[in-house]
């Protein structure tokens, strides 16, 4: 079977999955003060229980993929790199977009406006 559509763009699609989103998404907006703190967070979003390994092994293949880095021995110091800040953000908009469906209704510039990194300062 072949593709039906090839995309060609100038910079690669990011290919995080859900739960490295997630990851990335709290590490980079929340203040957060523990490895607890990160996995009630998670655990909230996604209506379960978050293992620690699990968010060791998506940090651990963010890592080798240079959109975070580590800046101290917990999970919660994890940082954004300039390239996941780019990253997430593209993700978030085209979630954004699908969830729209296109209709335009969700406004994805003032939405992701809305998602400030406060940490970013402490990026890259």
């Amino acid at each position: 079977m072949t593709n039906v559509a090839t995309i060609y763009c100038e910079h690669d699609l990011p290919s995080m999955t859900v739960f490295e989103l997630a990851v990335a998404s709290a590490i980079g907006r929340q203040e957060l003060s523990s490895n607890q703190d990160l996995m009630e967070i998670l655990g909230d979003w996604f209506q379960r229980s978050v293992d620690d390994r699990d968010v060791v092994s998506a940090l651990s293949k963010m890592e080798q993929q240079g959109w975070v880095r580590q800046a101290g021995e917990t999970l919660v110091a994890y940082r954004l790199t300039p390239m996941g800040i780019d990253y997430v953000t593209t993700l978030y908009g085209g979630c954004i977009r699908m969830i729209d469906r296109g209709l335009g209704i969700l406004k994805v510039s003032f939405l992701l406006q809305a998602l400030e990194f406060p940490k970013e300062e402490d990026n890259a």
